[in-house]
């Protein structure tokens, strides 16, 4: 078995490649490996870049099935914005 492919370094690989890669630049999100499979978690700022995180994450680790359980914390819901008197 190759070190690299320690469930630790992967890890640090795609913790890396999201702080790194601009189309994310990610440093809170929980990573974490189960079951062969990548699950990710956390809160980002838009829908856009949910799908980044994931891109990314896939980029880094094409073999392994990634779970994406982002949540996306900074787009109002129906309704708009916050209402101000």
């Amino acid at each position: 078995m190759n070190p690299d492919d320690a469930p630790e370094y992967l890890i640090g690989r795609i913790q890396k490649a999201l702080a790194t890669d601009p189309r994310t630049g990610e440093l809170e999100l929980d990573v974490r490996l189960a079951a062969g499979r990548i699950f990710l978690s956390g809160a980002v700022a838009t829908s856009e870049r949910c799908l980044a995180v994931e891109e990314v994450v896939r980029e880094v680790a094409p073999e392994r099935e990634v779970v994406n359980e982002l949540s996306v914390s900074g787009e109002a819901g129906p309704g708009g914005g916050e209402r101000l008197p």
